[in-house]
């Protein structure tokens, strides 16, 4: 099976080339590779360029500013049978897609996986694994993604197909992750590795609170939506949003 991995990037030049470099040392290597560039400014083309491998397919368009209709745009430009997300400037495990191709073949009714993540900011100390439990799991997800004990990480491996019944990326958001994962656990189970596949990148400087704000939003607005569906009852709508309000209040606050 042939992966498209899909990078979205503005301004990464500085971190993009170690990004890059975790995509191409993969012990599987049949996958193309997708960077869309958001109107970078910096030297992301040069560096992007420098890395003579054929399956690096680069895009650089005017800036949208609009993470769920870049990846659209990747999505789009695919040709693989599975989706792999990576954001410009985290790293890969050298074998996350040779273990996550094993998960697929050995069961055809997983659509999406996702697993446990390392947060850093000097590559050679990882923090401790994201998620404390230390089993896989493969089931109905959907209460977990509601009250975020999995939560939207940039971080998946889905196949292509299942956007036939799920659809891409909500352009209404500025980043529609929360929304899609919780598209894709109202439909499919989910399978978790509990091994730390993915390494994300802590910035310095901290999330505005706008950017909250937007996530919080998108969330109201995805749930309540899933709701009118009748994907989830009205209970687990007011139980979520009572969550996020209370998590939305401490992090305004402090």
């Amino acid at each position: 099976m042939k992966f498209s991995i899909i990078t979205i990037t503005y301004n990464r030049g500085h971190l993009i080339d170690q990004t890059i470099q975790s995509a191409i040392n993969q012990s599987y290597n049949n996958f193309e590779y997708i960077i869309i560039d958001d109107g970078s400014n910096d030297n992301t083309e040069e560096i992007v360029k420098n890395f003579n491998d054929e399956r690096i397919k680069y895009y650089k368009q005017d800036r949208l500013g609009n993470l769920s209709k870049l990846t659209n745009i990747g999505i789009k430009k695919s040709s693989g049978e599975l989706i792999a997300i990576l954001d410009s400037d985290d790293l890969w495990h050298e074998s996350k897609l040779e273990k996550i191709l094993e998960i697929f073949k050995k069961n055809q009714a997983i659509n999406y996986v996702t697993h446990n993540i390392q947060y850093f900011i000097d590559k050679n100390k990882l923090e401790k694994p994201f998620y404390k439990t230390n089993q896989d799991f493969f089931k109905e997800s959907l209460n977990d993604v509601l009250t975020f004990k999995i939560l939207p990480f940039p971080i998946a491996v889905f196949k292509k197909e299942l956007l036939n019944t799920t659809n891409l990326f909500n352009e209404n958001f500025f980043d529609g992750q929360q929304d899609f994962l919780l598209r894709v656990a109202s439909e499919n189970k989910i399978y978790f590795i509990a091994e730390c596949l993915t390494y994300m990148r802590i910035h310095v400087n901290n999330t505005s609170k706008k950017v909250f704000f937007q996530y919080y939003k998108a969330y109201y607005i995805s749930v309540f939506n899933l709701a009118k569906k009748h994907k989830i009852s009205w209970f687990q709508f007011f139980n979520g949003s009572i969550k996020i309000s209370i998590d939305f209040i401490r992090r305004f606050f402090s």
